[in-house]
């Protein structure tokens, strides 16, 4: 089991740690409801260390992203940042990730991807790049990570930084020295929130404890990965190895817009087009609310009408923002329709939910 860098100072603090994706890390450092609410009323702090961190670099290393993920690598210009997946053979989804060009580094990349698919990932990227002039860095364990996010986080993040950041744009950033540590800030999130992440180039307790703390000091909340993932959810984002992995293709799991399929290549267009001239298309990932009481889990049995399975959730919990149960799942094609009307089996009981193919908290990202 891995420990990020701060996990005794959390737990000293009185933070709830858990399990994920073979990292320790915090749940909650005061309860899930009170850190997401914060978010989408303030700002929050998330320590995201866990999350896989890869430099690419190299005069081929455009060419090796350019053949492995599914955007056109050559149109991303510096200082821009993309999401996009990485797929295999099949078109099954290995990863969903952000890839960054640094603007002022050379043929310089950084992917950031999920915990749980770090070997999976970082191996893809090494074998591809044996016969190239290429470097794949692992900087997971060199580097820290923080998300600071909600609609207060821009002027936090600028009191921090000591720079106004409210000009910067969604998916871009740039390098600088935050207390004497090389830092890169990026514009994203995972929240449906305005948001920033800072990447910290030490892996030094007490430097990534200090800086910690001054953005708390700031007006910043504490927030552990609980909130992260019932914010997630209400945001309607997916996550790697609940609602997608590598049997699920892009086009059922809705993520064809972080695909450029006018590529000549990239690892699982051929099957991915087969898919689609096909129009065989088995299941649609889709969000849902509970209209009567019940906190749907992961493997629930979704219904329709007549009590015949047409499919299961593959994600669910709370939404503190409207007092009710959601989720994300997998049904039949004909039933992806918005407001739909379904069930799940909970508890041996049915409980009606709605279909939404919409963010059930609507995204407040300043693009």
């Amino acid at each position: 089991m891995t420990e990020i860098p701060l996990l005794s100072y959390y737990y000293g603090i009185g933070a709830e740690i858990g399990e994920f994706a073979g990292w320790r890390s915090p749940l909650w450092f005061t309860s899930n409801r009170e850190e997401h609410l914060a978010v989408r009323s303030g700002a929050g702090l998330f320590d995201i260390t866990h999350m896989t961190r890869i430099a690419v670099r190299g005069s081929d290393a455009q060419t090796l992203l350019q053949h492995i993920l599914t955007i056109d690598i050559q149109r991303l210009k510096p200082g821009k940042m993309k999401y996009c997946l990485m797929c295999n053979e099949s078109g099954g989804v290995i990863d969903d990730l952000t890839v960054f060009k640094h603007p002022d580094k050379q043929d310089y990349f950084i992917i950031v991807s999920n915990a749980i698919t770090h070997d999976r990932v970082l191996s893809e990227l090494l074998g591809r790049s044996r016969k190239l002039n290429v470097e794949v860095v692992d900087l997971t364990f060199e580097t820290g990570l923080y998300a600071l996010q909600g609609p207060k986080s821009t002027e936090l993040a600028s009191k921090f930084t000591e720079k106004d950041l409210s000009m910067m744009k969604w998916f871009t950033g740039f390098e600088t020295t935050i207390d004497d540590v090389p830092t890169l800030i990026t514009r994203s999130g995972y929240t449906g929130e305005n948001g920033y992440e800072f990447m910290f180039w030490t892996w030094d307790v007490e430097k990534l404890r200090k800086i910690w703390s001054r953005i708390i000091t700031l007006g910043a909340t504490p927030c552990g990965l609980a909130s992260r993932d019932s914010l997630r959810l209400e945001a309607g984002y997916p996550l790697y190895g609940y609602d997608v992995d590598e049997e699920t293709n892009p086009i059922e799991a809705r993520l064809d817009f972080a695909i450029d399929l006018s590529k000549e290549y990239f690892t699982g267009k051929e099957a991915i087009m087969k898919i689609l001239e096909s129009k065989q298309i088995r299941r649609v990932l889709v969000g849902f609310k509970c209209a009567e009481r019940a906190i749907p889990r992961r493997g629930y049995e979704i219904l329709d009408r007549s009590n015949q399975i047409v499919g299961n959730v593959t994600s669910g919990g709370f939404s503190f923002t409207f007092g009710i149960g959601i989720g994300l799942g997998y049904v039949r094609p004909e039933y992806a329709n918005e407001g739909e009307k379904l069930e799940i089996k909970y508890k041996e009981k049915h409980r009606e939910i709605e279909v939404t193919l919409k963010p059930i908290v609507p995204h407040r990202m300043k693009k």
